[in-house]
């Protein structure tokens, strides 16, 4: 149960506003004040956090491995959810370029604690998300 709480609240991030306890610091409540509008309805997260969840399932990892896949996704989609901060002030293709190589550093993570297959397995399941996120910014995918 732990794990699916874990793993919903981080991937939720990516795609949701962060909702902070009410004993925000000031640096918190000034980060969520620039928060902009997110990509996807609330329908749309929910749908694309349980299609993400079923699929790391799918992956048949032990309980430490889950752990550590989960803290590496969440630490990375965090930072991902931020991009488009208006405190940031980042262009469109800023944010493109910054989400790139926050993917392509959350996948090398990745590579050292996954098996070949697991790491596949993964490539292609984010691989999902990252082209919804392209089709509504309207980036170019190019596939790696």
């Amino acid at each position: 149960m732990k794990l699916k709480n874990t793993f919903h609240i981080g991937l939720l991030l990516m795609v949701a506003h962060v909702s902070f306890a009410q004993n925000k610091t000031l640096k918190e409540t000034e980060l969520q004040e620039s928060k902009v509008d997110t990509l996807y309805t609330m329908e749309e997260r929910a749908n694309m956090q349980r299609w993400f969840y079923d699929r790391v399932n799918d992956m048949k990892l032990n309980e430490d491995l889950r752990d550590d896949y989960d803290r590496i996704v969440n630490k990375y989609v965090f930072d991902m959810s931020r991009l488009n901060d208006a405190d940031k002030k980042y262009t469109r293709d800023e944010i493109h370029e910054r989400f790139n190589l926050l993917v392509g550093k959350m996948n090398g993570e990745l590579k050292t604690i996954l098996t070949t297959d697991q790491y596949v397995n993964h490539l292609e399941n984010f691989g999902q998300i990252q082209r919804s996120v392209y089709s509504k910014w309207d980036f170019e995918y190019i596939k790696n």
